[in-house]
């Protein structure tokens, strides 16, 4: 679930990404006389931003977070529906090797992101079979440092074009 909310996540952002970045491109077109003054490559950086926001559209197309965001969400629902089914311990083995088999794997950091998530911040204690999971203090630092990198990627991805157009206001 923390996997398929990452996906959608960062398909939303993509999506809004490029819609802010076109309206940038468009804002420098209708007042290129005032910007043109304070940045005299204003032709070249108008160019160049609609260049980019055509590249990065097309990628974050290509990545299909959507899709993979509604396989895992697909595979969760399969697993729950396994999981009330009263079924022998080799039959529900069978059929949970069929259902991993049609789906994708997660990376290590979704595993990371499930017992930080669950266990330091909510405070929930998770258990795989008798087994309690622990986290450690790398995950930890893992998890902070990702979100902070991840957060402070996107203040600088929006924030950057409301300097740049309000830089000669200030100035």
């Amino acid at each position: 679930m923390i996997a398929e909310r990452k996906a959608l996540r960062n398909q939303n952002v993509s999506f809004l990404a490029v819609t802010y970045y076109s309206l940038f491109s468009v804002i420098l077109s209708i007042f290129d006389e005032f910007y043109s003054k304070p940045y005299p490559a204003l032709d070249e950086i108008n160019l160049s931003s609609s260049v980019v926001v055509l590249v990065a559209s097309l990628v974050a197309a290509g990545f299909r977070l959507e899709a993979r965001a509604s396989a895992f969400r697909e595979c969760y629902l399969k697993l729950q529906t396994l999981f009330d089914e009263v079924l022998s311990d080799q039959d529900k083995k069978t059929k949970y090797r069929e259902i991993m088999m049609d789906f994708p794997n997660h990376s290590p950091k979704d595993y990371t992101d499930l017992l930080v998530n669950h266990v330091v911040l909510e405070g929930k204690k998770l258990n795989n079979g008798a087994k309690e999971l622990k986290h450690t203090k790398f995950m930890v630092v893992s998890f902070v440092s990702r979100a902070a990198l991840y957060w402070g990627l996107l203040a600088i991805l929006f924030l950057g074009p409301v300097a740049f157009l309000l830089w000669p206001l200030v100035c």
